[in-house]
């Protein structure tokens, strides 16, 4: 009998693999019950595209995957897809974007990255970043505003630039969603001001089967809502077949 296809956990920008432990780890742990295998982290550290990210990861693995990605960790699983139609099972995507980056962001990330190559890298986390990305009901928690801090500060301002440009430059993806055929679910705060929750009925009209829950909470779900997500992945992972379809990406038609 075929394994499960591997859960794979995509952090979003300037977060690492804590992002997913909320809750006592009841992320990862309702994985590897329904799945049968451990999740495993992917390295969106390294690169300076969203491209590359997608194609690390996927080198980094073998065999089916289940893509779980959080903000720019599911503009990568939708990279992944792309590339790699026949390894993806099905797709995770909360708080996610498909469109470029907007004007006005694009002008401003090089002098965002200005300021942390010049020592700002905490300003602009504690200031400009997270806080702005939590419920109004989180956003004066200690012990979450640490970890947020944490995380961004462990990565540094190497990881930050290369992530911002990586934003900046990727790919519009609206079409692409249409194509992708596999099973996917949505995830979106309710109070999410960076990726509101219009924008993830507009994804889930374009994905042929994609199934989509709004969450009492702001961008950071995994954080605010681990129980939550928790268990709707629990949910959409348990009624899906063994029998997986081979591709979940159907390829542009060939120019004539």
């Amino acid at each position: 009998m075929n394994a499960a296809p591997l859960p794979l956990l995509i952090p979003g920008n300037m977060c690492d693999a804590r992002l997913w432990d909320g809750a006592g780890g009841a992320i990862r742990k309702t994985l590897a019950a329904v799945t049968g295998r451990t999740p495993v982290d992917a390295d969106t550290t390294m690169d300076e595209s969203i491209v590359a990210m997608a194609a690390r990861a996927l080198a980094a693995t073998t065999g089916r995957l289940f893509p779980i990605g959080f903000s720019m960790g599911a503009i990568v699983a939708v990279e992944m897809a792309v590339q790699a139609p026949g390894r993806i099972a099905g797709l995770g995507l909360i708080g996610y974007n498909a469109t470029a980056d907007l004007p006005e962001r694009a002008a401003y990330r090089p002098l965002q990255q200005g300021e942390v190559r010049a020592g700002g890298l905490e300003r602009v986390l504690i200031e400009e970043l997270k806080p702005n990305y939590l419920a109004a009901a989180n956003r004066g928690k200690a012990p979450l505003l640490t970890l947020l801090r944490d995380m961004g500060m462990e990565l540094g301002p190497d990881v930050f630039v290369r992530q911002s440009e990586a934003l900046r430059l990727r790919a519009d993806r609206v079409e692409a969603l249409t194509r992708i055929t596999c099973p996917v679910l949505l995830m979106g705060g309710s109070e999410d001001a960076l990726c509101p929750p219009e924008w993830h009925h507009r994804w889930q009209s374009l994905l042929p089967d994609a199934q989509l829950f709004i969450e009492p909470a702001g961008h950071m779900v995994p954080l605010e809502a681990p129980l939550a997500l928790a268990e709707r992945l629990k949910i959409w992972l348990t009624t899906l077949t063994n029998e997986h379809k081979e591709e979940c990406f159907t390829p542009c038609p060939t120019a004539s």
